[in-house]
């Protein structure tokens, strides 16, 4: 079985620097404020979503497992 992540983005802590999308361009997008938001969780891999998570400067994206409930 293959694990679920839940990916969210803190618009407050999000600066528009566009770094997520360097690393995973399809999970992530810009919004009309020059925020990142997730328009689709499973465009990418996980390491390369991770890797855009770890490489955010204000650390506004999230990454949780799900329990798989």
């Amino acid at each position: 079985m293959d694990d679920t992540w839940t990916i969210t983005v803190d618009r407050e802590r999000c600066m528009g620097s566009g770094i997520c999308l360097v690393y995973a361009a399809g999970t992530f997008d810009h919004d009309e404020d020059a925020k990142a938001v997730v328009t689709d969780s499973a465009a990418d891999p996980i390491n390369a979503i991770r890797v855009a998570a770890e490489a955010c400067p204000t650390s506004a994206i999230q990454l949780a497992l799900n329990d798989g409930v």
